[in-house]
This record gives structure tokens, C-alpha cells and sequence, in this order.
């Protein structure tokens, strides 16, 4: 293990157990790699704005946030409960760190100690391309212990069109990385030029949330719920199979169960082609191909992550998934159908 390296998780530690007010070790964190977010997008576009909303997350998560500088992360005093040389500590368990050397050492530290965040966000540079920081979770030995769960890239609707030539080749590079696009400070622009920007500057299949002051619910991008913990279905005993539609705040939810086996290579092919519309999916799989243990379901924008979990408990496994999506439909009828062609028919 690296000097910074070292240091990095001996802080983390510490500031860890100083928050939680214990004499003891601080709370372990959820088992399992270790889920990181990245931010990207050009100079201006709100990504300090949109860390400072996952900082001020009341969702009982633990993030460590990855910034590259200290200086343009708004933390009230009140809310610092440690420091360190590379670590601010908040009060509500979050953890800034400014590293800007020996990325992978530290992510691979990060990934190793139950005592570290439940989440990881590294913010970008505003002027680099994320390809860099993506193509360090192509190393093997890191993807056993961390993954990529996103990269969101912020877009300024106001200034996009006043980027330099060179430097809109970077800004075009930054969307195409992404897996979600937040088209922010949409209020500054007309409807027009939203629609100049989709066509000109993002491609067909990239799903988009518009954004003011790049706000949108924390817990909606990241997975979490309100209280902390995990918006998976739990194995608990289930009614037969049903769906359900829900609106809130401009969000459409679909929620789909069933009790029949689902085919896992139909429901990847699904998720991987689903509605630009559909921003997050998540759920639990009651799989053909593993039937003794759940089949883990994360989506967010383009990025579908499907692993085996823990074994099954309840005696009736069933497959129930989410889906979120922009707007009043997320074309309920067309997934339906889908995974209704998945499922295993009996014989």
C-alpha cells in the first residue's frame, strides 16, 4: 500500500469514527464492490453545484467524494466534523478528498476497507476528457472491488453554443462518455435552443434530465432511498405478478413483478435497449439460469450492471424491477410487453 494511499484510508478511518461519536470501530459498510459515480462535464456547468447537493444528502449514505479542488466546494462550517491533509469530514458521515495524484492506489484502498463510503463520486476535471479516470476501472484486480455504478455529465444550456472550436470537440467527448446527461440551467433558454442542443450537440439514444441549478432528487441517480438504505426489493414473501404506475415530481415509475422465471439474457438484452426516456431501473431477478440465488439489476441512463447476489430465502422467488423515467410516460406498455416475452413459460 501507498504512503498516500495509506494515509488517505487512516484518515478516512478516523474521521469516520470521530462522526459516529463511537469509541469503537466505525459502522462497516454495505458488502460488495464499492459503487462509483463519476462527474463530468465542461468548465461552469454545475458539477460543484450538483457534488454540493450529494454533500448535503440527508439519505444516511456515507459518500466519499473525490473533488480536485477544496476551494470550490461550498461547506458550511457547522457541517466539518474533522480534517485532514487531503480529507474534510462532514457531520452527516459524507468525506471530501482532494487527490489529484495516485487515483487508482486510492480507489483501490477505498474499495478494500469495510470501514470506507458506501458510495464514491470523483468529480473531473472540467477540462479533461473522463475516458482517463473511466479507463482506470478496466484494470481487473480494481473491478473485484469497485464499480463503475454512472457517469453523469453536466451540460451548460446557457454557454454551450460560446465554446471554442478545439474545446467543443473536448465537451463532446465529456457527453459521449456519459451514461446520463443533466442539460442544466435550462431556465436561461429558450425552448428552441434546447432543441438545437439535442441536435446538435447529443446523441438520439442519450437520456436527459433538464436541470435547474442542477437539481434533481439525490437518492433518484445514486440508488438510495430517503432513509439510507438500499432501493432494492428485499427478499421478502410477494403477491403474483402486477405492475404499477406511479407520477412524482415529474418522474414517472413503473414497477413490474412476477413470479415466473425470467430469462437473463432476454431481460439484458431489455435493459440495454430501453426508451432514452427510462433514466434508472433497479431491481431483483428471479433468473432461469440461476434459480437458487437473486440476480442483481442496476441501471443508470446507458450503463446496465447485472450481477449474481445472495441466495434466495423466501420459498417463492419472484423478479421485481423499477423503472424511472422523465415525464408523465415511460412507455409502460412497450416494457411490459418485454418482459412479459422474457418470462419462462410453463411447460
Amino acid at each position: 500500500m501507498g504512503t498516500q494511499a495509506g494515509s488517505l484510508l487512516k484518515t478516512f478511518t478516523g474521521l469516520f469514527t470521530r462522526s459516529q461519536n463511537r469509541e469503537s470501530h466505525p459502522a462497516k459498510r454495505k458488502p460488495g464492490r464499492l459503487p462509483v459515480y463519476i462527474i463530468t462535464g465542461f468548465l461552469g456547468s454545475g458539477k460543484t453545484t450538483f457534488i454540493n447537493q450529494i454533500l448535503n444528502s440527508t439519505s444516511g449514505e456515507r459518500f466519499g467524494v473525490i473533488v480536485n479542488d477544496f476551494g470550490s466546494i461550498s461547506i458550511d462550517k457547522e457541517l466539518i466534523n474533522g480534517t485532514g491533509d487531503q480529507v474534510i469530514a462532514l457531520e452527516n458521515g459524507c468525506i471530501c478528498c482532494s487527490l489529484r495524484n495516485n487515483l487508482s492506489e486510492a480507489v483501490t484502498t477505498l474499495g478494500d476497507s469495510p470501514y470506507g463510503p458506501d458510495i464514491l463520486v470523483i468529480e473531473a476535471s472540467g477540462v479533461a476528457d473522463p475516458a482517463g479516470i473511466i479507463s482506470l476501472f478496466e484494470n481487473e484486480d480494481l473491478k473485484k472491488r469497485v464499480r463503475i455504478a454512472g457517469v453523469i455529465c453536466l451540460v451548460d444550456a446557457e454557454e454551450i453554443f460560446s465554446v471554442s472550436w478545439i474545446m467543443s470537440h473536448l465537451v463532446k467527448k465529456q457527453i459521449r462518455s456519459a451514461d446520463l446527461l443533466l442539460l442544466n440551467k435550462v431556465d436561461r433558454v429558450s425552448e428552441s435552443k434546447k432543441a438545437a442542443i439535442r441536435k446538435e450537440w447529443i446523441p438520439l439514444d442519450m437520456p436527459i434530465l433538464e436541470t435547474v441549478y442542477a437539481a434533481i432528487p439525490v437518492s433518484l441517480i445514486l440508488g438510495i432511498s430517503h432513509t439510507g438504505t438500499s432501493d432494492l426489493p428485499s427478499d421478502g414473501e410477494h403477491a403474483d405478478h402486477h405492475h404499477h404506475e406511479g407520477d412524482d415530481h415529474g418522474f414517472s415509475t413503473l414497477s413490474w413483478t412476477h413470479n415466473s422465471p425470467i430469462r437473463l439474457s432476454c431481460l439484458q438484452a431489455l435493459m440495454k435497449n430501453l426508451p432514452s426516456t427510462v433514466i434508472r431501473a433497479k431491481g431483483i431477478a428471479n433468473s432461469s439460469e440461476f434459480p437458487m440465488q437473486q440476480v442483481i439489476i442496476q441501471v443508470v441512463g446507458k450503463r446496465v450492471s447485472i450481477t449474481k447476489g445472495q441466495p434466495w430465502i423466501r420459498k417463492n422467488p419472484s423478479t421485481e424491477l423499477t423503472f424511472i423515467g422523465v415525464g408523465k410516460t415511460i412507455q409502460i406498455g412497450e416494457i411490459t410487453t418485454r418482459l412479459e416475452s422474457c418470462l419462462v413459460k410453463p411447460p
